[in-house]
Parts: structure tokens; sequence; C-alpha cells
């Protein structure tokens, strides 16, 4: 019987890559797997936002992870997942990167611009702006304020319009 030293080199040797091995699949190998379920798996949870909208894989990707790895690079940082650029455009070269969790909050779909003046923000930026916390802004708006008076005016007007 081959000892483990062994097994484990004739294993690594059957994979093309060595980055999915029986329970220790890479960051990067588990990143192209979980784009590659979202965009073509009908029964994955989260295919109806991907693929089930036309989010599609660049041609060269769905087969061959070294093409994908070679592309994308490697993870900078565990803080860092797979992000689109433009959310509604596929995994494409040019549209693929490593963004952090704040990174990707910025730039989820329901993220719109709000202009104030001559200035564009996202809320979540307008709010740090202002100190105004981002659900207060939100809801302002939801009610009708302009933008310029829902991100800059202070919290205490909130407060007097309810008495």
């Amino acid at each position: 019987m081959p000892t483990t030293k062994a097994f484990d080199a004739a294993w690594a040797a059957t994979l093309r890559h060595g980055e999915a091995r029986l329970h220790a699949q890479t960051p990067e190998y588990r990143a192209w797997s979980g784009m590659k379920d979202r965009c073509l798996n009908p029964w994955d949870h989260a295919h109806d936002r991907y693929g089930g909208r036309g989010i599609g894989i660049h041609a060269a990707w769905v087969t061959d992870f070294v093409a994908f790895l070679t592309a994308v690079g490697r993870r900078p940082t565990p803080h860092h997942s797979l992000d689109r650029i433009d959310n509604n455009r596929g995994y494409l070269p040019g549209n693929v990167r490593w963004a952090t969790r704040s990174e990707q909050m910025r730039n989820r779909r329901d993220r719109k611009p709000v202009t104030v003046g001559d200035e564009t923000h996202l809320l979540v930026e307008w709010a740090a702006i202002s100190g105004i916390p981002l659900g207060r802004i939100w809801k302002r708006l939801q009610d009708g304020w302009s933008a310029e008076r829902a991100v800059f005016e202070p919290l205490r007007a909130d407060r007097r319009r309810r008495q």
C-alpha cells in the first residue's frame, strides 16, 4: 500500500492544475466553481440572479480553470472575493476583479447614484459625507424629500416634523 505522501503525489499528478484536491480547494478554485454554479446550474440557489437573468461566463473559462486564474490572478487577501465590475455584464475578461465586501456592497445593482448640486454619489457615500445615517437618508427620499434636503438637513428637522 502506498504511503500517504506517495498517494498525495499520485493524486496531484492526476489533476490538471492541482488546486482542487479533496478537502483542500484553493479560494480561487472555489470562486471559479461558485461562478459556474451561479451561472450554469439552474438548481443553484442564486441562479435566478445570475444565469437566470443572462449573466454568462467567458467561454474559455467554463472548462479551463487555468485560463480563468491566468486572467483574474490570485486573490490578494482572504477579505477579497470575486466581483463583476459591471453587474449587467457577465464574467468576462476585463469585467472581473477581486473586491472587498465594502467594494462589492457599493457595486450592487440596487445601488443607485444620487445627485446633489453637481456631485453624484451612492447613498452610502452621501451618508459618510453628511454624517446622516444611510437609513434616514433613504427614508427621507422615500417620503418625497429632495435629494439635497434628505442628505444635508440635520436630524433634528425630522424630530420636529413628527411632533
